[in-house]
């Protein structure tokens, strides 16, 4: 399997909320960067705690959340992924802001994870 195909999987995986899945794919130890301002931004590390930690807290933020690829760029051991995030929050506030992901590969597994967003837009669907 390419990295290309490796990320696309993910999303997937991802969209269809199959934890298992997303587990395989990450590296144990994977670094998950998120930028600050993002609900429980920062970087986080492991595969237990982005799963089981981070994505129910910052989830529970919003009513739908959805991270929509548009084009994906490999460069080597780099995948670029660049899309939209569109989703509500609890309170009923529609979003839609541009995202772009850097994901590093090694061995077939995500090991780290870089997020690029607009969260100033994402912030004020919670207020």
């Amino acid at each position: 399997m390419t990295n290309e195909e490796l990320v696309k999987k993910f999303y997937i995986a991802f969209k269809e909320n199959n934890i298992k899945e997303c587990l395989e794919i990450c590296d144990d130890e994977i670094e998950w960067i998120t930028a600050e301002g993002m609900p429980e931004g920062g970087m986080i590390k492991g595969v237990k705690q982005v799963f089981e930690n981070y994505f129910p807290k910052m989830l529970s933020n919003f009513q739908e959340f959805h991270a929509i690829p548009e084009q994906i760029t490999a460069l080597q051991d780099h995948i670029m992924v660049n899309g939209k995030y569109q989703g509500i929050s609890k309170i009923g506030k529609k979003f839609n802001v541009e995202f772009s992901h850097i994901y590093l590969i090694k061995n077939n597994k995500i090991i780290q994870f870089r997020q690029f967003t607009d969260t100033k837009i994402i912030q004020e669907s919670l207020k």
